[in-house]
C-alpha cells in the first residue's frame, strides 16, 4: 500500500471511530430507556413496619416484580409523622432508585402546620392507589348505637366522652375537629400517632370511640362495634355501617395512598413509574387483595392529586385558624 493510500485509510478509520464515540452516549441512553428499572428499587415507608402504609406498599410489591422485573427493597423511616421519611426522600439522589408511600391530605398539612422540613416541590407525586374512609368505632359493647347516638349523648354530658383521633395534625385530626366545632358538641380529644395505637386504645376502652382507618381493626372486629363510615360511601368490608352523611351528619373525610418520587428524575423514567404504578392498579388481582386489608382501590393520576390537594389548603387554613393548630 502505498504512503498516501495509508494515510487516507487511517483518516478514514480515525473519522468512523470519533462518529461511534459521538453518538455511543445516544445509543446509552436509548438502552437505558429500555431497560430501566434494570434493578431493585428502595422503597420508604415512613411509618413503623406493620401499620397501613406498610401493607399497601406489601401488597403493591407482590405486582413489582412483574411489572418492574424486581421486588422492592423497603426501608423504614418512622418519625414526625411520616414527615422524617419524606424528607429522607427529598434529599436523596433522583436516580429513579428510591421512592417513598405516603398519604393525602397529609402530605401538605405537614407544611402548612410547621413539622415538615422539606419543600413539596423536593417531591414529585407518581399516582394514587387508593382511598380510605375513616371510621368511627367502639369496642363490642359500647352502649353508642352510631355517631348520632353518639353525639346526642355528648350535648347531654359536655366534656365527658372521649374520643380518639390518629394521625396529629393531620387530615384526620382536622376533618374530626372541623365536624366537632359543627357540631356544637364538647368532647375530650385523645390524640394517638398511628392507626395501630388508636385500635387499642378503642378496644381496650381508653376511649368512648375512635376515628382512624378500618385496618388496623380488621383483626378484631368481633370485638368492635362500628358507628359510622367518615366518606360518602359505604364500605365493602362493612356495607350495614351507614355514612355519618347518612345519619344526618356532614362529614366526607378519609386518607389517599400515594407514591412519591423525588424531584429530578429523566422524563424516561417518570413516565415508566407512572405507566408501571397504573399498569398493577389496573389489575384485578392487585384490587382484590386491597380490599382483603380494608383498603379501597381508587386511582388518581399525579395532575389530579395535586388539584385535590391545591383545594383542600383553601379549606383546611380555616380550620387551622380556627382551631389554632397552625
Amino acid at each position: 500500500m502505498t504512503l498516501p493510500k495509508l494515510f487516507r485509510l487511517l483518516v478514514t478509520l480515525g473519522a468512523f471511530a470519533l462518529l461511534i464515540l459521538a453518538i455511543k452516549p445516544f445509543t446509552d441512553h436509548g438502552s437505558l430507556e429500555d431497560s430501566y428499572p434494570g434493578k431493585p428499587i428502595k422503597i420508604i415507608v415512613p411509618f413503623k413496619p406493620g401499620g397501613g402504609s406498610d401493607r399497601i406498599a406489601r401488597v403493591l410489591d407482590n405486582f413489582t416484580k412483574e411489572e418492574f422485573g424486581s421486588s422492592f427493597i423497603f426501608v423504614y423511616k418512622p418519625g414526625g409523622g411520616g414527615h422524617l421519611g419524606l424528607r429522607f426522600l427529598a434529599n436523596s439522589k433522583p436516580d429513579g432508585y428510591m421512592l417513598a408511600t405516603y398519604n393525602t391530605p397529609d402530605l401538605v398539612l405537614g407544611h402548612m402546620t410547621g413539622i415538615a422540613s422539606y419543600e413539596i416541590d423536593d417531591l414529585v407525586v407518581l399516582g394514587q392507589i387508593a382511598f380510605d374512609a375513616n371510621v368511627f368505632a367502639a369496642s363490642h359493647d359500647s352502649p353508642f348505637s352510631d355517631m348520632k347516638d353518639f353525639l346526642d349523648e355528648a350535648r347531654e354530658r359536655p366534656g365527658k366522652l372521649r374520643l380518639g383521633i390518629s394521625q396529629p395534625k393531620g387530615g384526620n385530626h382536622l376533618a374530626t375537629l372541623a365536624m366537632i366545632d359543627d357540631q356544637g358538641v364538647d368532647l375530650s380529644v385523645v390524640i394517638f400517632s398511628g392507626g395501630t395505637e388508636l385500635a387499642s386504645a378503642v378496644l381496650g376502652k381508653q376511649v368512648d370511640a375512635g376515628i382512624g382507618g378500618l385496618a388496623p381493626f380488621l383483626g378484631s372486629m368481633e370485638q368492635t362495634k362500628f358507628l359510622a363510615i367518615s366518606g360518602d360511601k359505604r364500605l365493602q368490608k362493612i356495607p350495614e355501617i351507614t355514612t355519618m352523611i347518612e345519619q344526618g351528619i356532614p362529614m366526607n373525610s378519609g386518607t389517599g395512598r400515594v407514591m412519591l418520587a423525588p424531584a429530578g428524575l429523566e422524563e424516561f423514567q417518570l413516565d415508566r413509574l407512572k405507566r408501571g404504578l397504573k399498569n398493577i392498579f389496573d389489575n384485578e388481582d392487585f384490587k382484590t387483595d386491597l380490599r382483603k386489608i380494608g383498603n379501597e382501590p381508587s386511582w388518581l393520576d399525579g395532575d389530579q392529586v395535586s388539584e385535590y390537594l391545591n383545594a383542600f389548603q383553601i379549606k383546611a387554613q380555616l380550620i387551622l385558624e380556627k382551631t389554632g393548630l397552625n
